[in-house]
């Protein structure tokens, strides 16, 4: 009888660890009108950086959780603004854009799914990341295309620079992205300055 009590005891007890860890992770830190960003998404968004980055650095923990919450911020915005707007992109573009950015970052899918594992994020963190990012930058384009100036003048000038260069169209095209993305990078960081304006951002701070 008291052996089945004490089992009975350790069950209760991990069960109520359980649920105060839930309780604890699961906290608003940050409320944007009726959305909420809370503890659990902060840590999972921190070792996400960290991961991408390949920082292993422990000693600046506020900085990385600064660096975290603006991240979701900043996402949080993006997502309800192109939801507004009911922007959608593709799966295939979705595809590619992951591809292309774990090449970039020199990441291989198989380390990618470790690092879920070990830390217990779901599997689709980084197509959710893309998602949005994509969504956000079409938005920019459809608000801002006609605003695109670029100087085809100075372009030209670069390409006679380097008069042994045979694909000269292909390097005029890629200039001419260059200054595209340029300019377009300004436009976002000014509409998202904008529409950070437009919510009730509240954060609600607890020591992590």
């Amino acid at each position: 009888m008291k052996k089945i009590f004490f089992l009975f005891f350790l069950i209760t007890l991990s069960i109520c660890k359980i649920s105060i860890g839930k309780e604890i992770s699961n906290k608003p830190i940050i409320l944007i009108d009726n959305y909420i960003i809370t503890e659990l998404d902060l840590k999972k968004e921190i070792e996400f950086i960290k991961f991408i980055t390949k920082s292993a650095n422990n000693l600046n923990f506020e900085q990385d959780k600064m660096s975290g919450v603006n991240s979701l911020l900043e996402r949080k915005i993006k997502d309800i603004e192109t939801s507004n707007f009911k922007i959608e992109v593709l799966e295939k573009e979705i595809d590619i854009s992951i591809h292309n950015y774990l090449k970039n970052q020199k990441i291989t899918e198989e380390n990618l799914n470790i690092f879920y594992q070990t830390n217990e994020i779901e599997k689709n963190y980084l197509r959710n990341i893309i998602h949005i990012d994509l969504k956000w930058e079409k938005l920019i384009r459809q608000t801002y295309s006609n605003r695109i100036n670029i100087n085809l003048t100075e372009i030209e000038k670069d390409l006679e620079k380097d008069p042994k260069n045979i694909n000269k169209e292909e390097l005029k095209e890629k200039l001419i992205n260059i200054e595209q993305n340029k300019i377009l990078n300004k436009f976002s960081n000014v509409y998202l300055e904008k529409s950070k304006k437009k919510y009730l951002i509240k954060f609600l701070w607890k020591k992590i």
